[in-house]
């Protein structure tokens, strides 16, 4: 897997966690649309997608803003344009996956969108 679709998935457990949890739903989400999107088996999303959801869940990233913005600002800096517009969209969709927003996940969205798109 390349580093673009490494960080994209990064981005995308990113978005998974920010609201505290993962649910099965975004998880399922995140290794069927990465794989189809990202050309890369599902069992390669899959295990990344484990990994950085474990990562992002003991920094504790849902109840520290600064920091989860911090990741994202990672990983988004080695990404082209189109790619970040790509991230963006997969983390749209995860955040949006279980049709309730919560306060975290809104903030999240509105500074990954300005980050992209700035």
């Amino acid at each position: 897997m390349d580093i673009a679709a490494e960080n994209i998935v990064k981005l995308a457990t990113l978005a998974a966690v920010i609201d505290g949890k993962a649910t099965d739903e975004e998880k399922k989400f995140i290794v069927d649309e990465g794989s189809y999107l990202l050309r890369t088996s599902q069992d390669e999303i899959r295990n990344l997608s484990d990994l950085w959801i474990g990562i992002y869940q003991s920094k504790d990233a849902a109840k520290n803003p600064g920091a989860a913005l911090n990741f994202a600002l990672e990983a988004l800096k080695p990404l082209t344009d189109s790619e970040k517009h790509l991230a963006f969209h997969i983390c749209n969709k995860v955040i949006h996956i279980d049709r309730v927003v919560g306060d975290s996940e809104m903030l999240f969205f509105f500074e990954l969108r300005r980050l992209v798109f700035s």
